[in-house]
């Protein structure tokens, strides 16, 4: 951090801390979320990193009277070291439960205010605050208007891009019979309404998409389905276009975004909702919502949200067009891979000029909107921090003997994409081969696993890490996260890991990335998509379709690590990568594939 970012961290602190003054708190808590609980959010919502120069994707700071710190978990403990000015910030790496709440009861006065903004913590996170503190002697506080919004004197305003309509041929369900989906959810639920804030499950619901944050096509908006198959839509009225009034239809009202609150009298007078048994999912809705309904005298209930489960099951027209998807890609990330060979053996690239190739190959592709999310790009060192993002002060030069690890995906306007591959530049050593087969064998036993229906993305994720856990190795992220339909590339409802305790269900688009990290040294990430489908051999089990198609770096494979059917698996996909990818591609291109894509034989 540079001097002039020093002082004007610091200003900011001593602003935030004037105005707690003020309005008599001991604390404020600055979260990354925004009102809606996603992953991204817009450019006026980056409160943290506004605050504290955090940009990683989950974590908050707290802000006390004469000491703050900012939390977030071991995926970002040395990007937070990088970013996070030790002077002004403590880095902490939430290791155990409640962490956070120990340090603020040893830094806070005793029976301390500790402000938070409603609209940016969900109901449950809430509750867990209030009773953590409260088990400490401290008091959580509610404020009416967000302190940091108060001395944000440049702060950018709200995203006002039109909505676009998303086409029915790729959706494969029209609005009408979501709708009526939905509303049986409710039905079977005995529930009269939901409340609809997640942007992902709007979008999906009314068959549309936006341009409010980077990287994902949601429109920031709420809606309140009814049991009788209408819906409520409420959102920025200047994002409308009397196109996607008309393809809305007469089952979708339309209302402008500040209505929401005063619409929800309706559950409570004499109005024609009055009495309505109101439910909304208290794990993905803010603390806001719930006491608007509150002090409206509203019945309500959480209830998880019916458009999630739905949303996560892919039909048919979305398989089709999400594999349409990755050929595209595939196309792209075959032409990025040959010129990353050709091209880093002179040892003139750095991060920033692969990033920008990578980007320049997928804008080829037709129907390229955006990246699905901020690429990493990391080479030797910066490779094991595992969501890196490549800046001005850490750009490496690629150069020597190391490992570069690229993470990266797009949206097209059919589908989203998600691909790791690590790649070596120069001589690998015995021990990258060694992690990296590890890692490779991990991957193949997510993308050949058979299971019982009925299973679990939690009982399955240990299939990812036995070949690691052999020799005291592993990594701290989840296997695999769910994926969506040119919409969030990280979506609820799917996913491996050890806090995935849902079935896993045909249709559902999850990734398959396991990894390793060598703290200053290297990082290694596998990373394709998978489809859970049915096994055509037996009714009662589920396995995975892959649908990414890109080759894994033959020089880092120690074969004498892999056994015959990992074999099998390796040389039947890279079979298929080249017979999906060739017909898209020059002579020159065919080529290369082809070497890469060759069967693995082992030595006589």
């Amino acid at each position: 951090m540079t001097d002039k970012n020093k002082k004007i961290s610091s200003d900011r602190l001593q602003d935030l801390r004037a105005v707690l003054s003020q309005q008599k708190l001991d604390g404020f808590i600055v979260p990354r979320s925004d009102e809606w609980q996603g992953e991204y959010v817009p450019a006026c919502a980056e409160r943290l990193k506004w605050m504290s120069g955090f940009t990683g994707s989950a974590g908050f700071a707290v802000i006390l009277s004469s000491h703050a710190a900012v939390f977030s978990d071991s995926r970002y403990t040395i990007q937070m070291k990088q970013q996070v000015d030790d002077d002004l910030f403590e880095a902490i790496t939430l290791s155990k439960q409640d962490a956070q709440y120990d340090w603020i009861a040893s830094h806070a006065p005793k029976g301390g205010l500790i402000g938070y903004d409603p609209r940016l913590h969900t109901v449950h996170q809430v509750a867990q605050m209030k009773k953590a503190l409260d088990a400490r002697g401290m008091n959580l506080v509610a404020v009416k208007a967000n302190p940091v919004d108060h001395i944000w004197a440049d702060q950018p305003a709200p995203p006002k891009e039109k909505i676009e309509i998303f086409d029915l041929k790729k959706a494969g369900v029209s609005i009408e019979d979501k709708l009526d989906l939905i509303a049986q959810d409710l039905k079977d639920a005995q529930k009269d309404a939901f409340i609809l804030t997640a942007p992902d499950c709007i979008a999906w619901l009314l068959n549309i998409r936006g341009h409010d944050l980077p990287n994902t096509p949601f429109v920031l908006s709420y809606a309140i389905v009814s049991a009788d198959g209408t819906v409520d839509f409420f959102v920025d009225d200047e994002k409308m276009s009397d196109e996607a009034r008309a393809y809305l239809g007469n089952r979708v009202s339309i209302h402008k975004l500040e209505a929401l609150e005063d619409f929800i009298d309706n559950f409570a007078t004499g109005r024609e909702r009055a009495g309505q048994a109101v439910s909304f999912d208290y794990s993905l809705s803010s603390q806001w919502l719930r006491q608007c309904l509150k002090t409206r005298g509203v019945d309500f209930e959480h209830m998880a949200d019916p458009v999630m489960a739905r949303k996560a099951k892919k039909n048919k027209a979305e398989i089709a067009a999400i594999i349409n998807a990755h050929i595209k890609d595939g196309v792209a990330l075959a032409k990025f891979w040959k010129w990353v060979e050709q091209t880093a053996k002179g040892g003139a690239l750095t991060e920033k000029d692969v990033e920008e190739r990578l980007f320049a190959f997928r804008q080829e592709q037709d129907d390229f909107r955006e990246n699905s999310f901020d690429p990493i790009v990391g080479w030797a060192g910066n490779g094991a921090i595992v969501h890196y993002r490549v800046s001005d002060e850490s750009n490496a030069d690629i150069k020597g003997d190391s490992l570069l690890l690229v993470d990266s995906g797009a949206q097209y306007g059919d589908g989203t994409t998600d691909n790791t591959r690590t790649v070596s530049v120069g001589t690998p050593t015995p021990d990258m081969k060694e992690n990296f087969t590890r890692v490779l064998k991990g991957h193949i036993a997510i993308a050949s696993a058979q299971f019982p229906k009925g299973t679990t993305g939690r009982d399955i994720d240990m299939l990812a890490r036995q070949f690691l856990r052999k020799v005291g190795r592993d990594y701290g992220h989840g296997t695999g996260h769910g994926v969506g339909h040119y919409l969030s590339v990280h979506e609820n409802g799917a996913g491996i890991s050890s806090r995935f305790t849902k079935a896993l269900e045909v249709g559902m688009l999850i990734s398959n990335e396991p990894g390793y990290y060598e703290e200053g040294a290297y990082g290694i990430r596998l990373e394709n998509l998978v489809f859970v489908e049915e096994d055509p051999n037996d009714p009662l089990m589920l396995r995975f379709n892959t649908v990414s198609l890109t080759p894994f770096d033959r020089t880092l494979i120690d074969i004498d690590l892999l056994d015959a059917d990992e074999m099998q698996w390796l040389n039947e996909y890279h079979r298929d990568v080249y017979k999906a990818l060739s017909p898209h591609l020059d002579q020159d291109h065919k080529d290369w594939l082809q070497k890469q894509t060759a069967p693995l034989m082992r030595a006589p």
